[in-house]
């Protein structure tokens, strides 16, 4: 599958999402088999970090940090993760009844946020910010 350059605001937005909710286990699945003396974040990481206290575009940090987690040996990387062309969102709701869903936002505004269905600790965090995740209900 040749690569996508051009990445939309949204595959970004749901990309610096997933790198937030799993931050732990990327700084461990890139210092895997790395020089044991490395300290601080893994280069591609850190990219990524930089970039977004920078307020820069994540594009390029992002794509790197996609292809040193495929040579780490996750098969989906970053983008493998991020359905392009769809945010597949369905409103509360709309198709089981439910009066109202949490929705947490990111507190800068450049990620996609999160739902609680795949978190385990609360309040939830960002782990780029260290800032508690904004709740809104749908």
């Amino acid at each position: 599958m040749p690569e996508n350059p051009h990445r939309s605001a949204d595959e970004i937005s749901d990309a610096l999402a997933w790198v937030c909710a799993r931050i732990e286990d990327i700084r461990r699945d890139l210092r895997y088999g790395a020089d044991s003396g490395q300290t601080g974040d893994p280069e591609p990481l850190k990219r990524v970090l930089d970039s977004f206290r920078a307020g820069s575009d994540l594009a390029d940090p992002l794509q790197g940090l996609h292809h040193a987690l495929l040579r780490v040996g996750d098969p989906l990387g970053v983008w493998g993760h991020v359905r392009p062309h769809s945010r597949s969102v369905t409103l509360a709701g709309a198709d089981n009844g439910t009066p109202y869903e949490p929705v947490y936002r990111c507190p800068t505004g450049r990620c996609a946020g999160r739902t609680p269905d795949n978190t385990t600790e609360f309040p939830l965090v960002c782990a780029m910010t260290g800032r508690e995740l904004l709740q809104e209900t749908l």
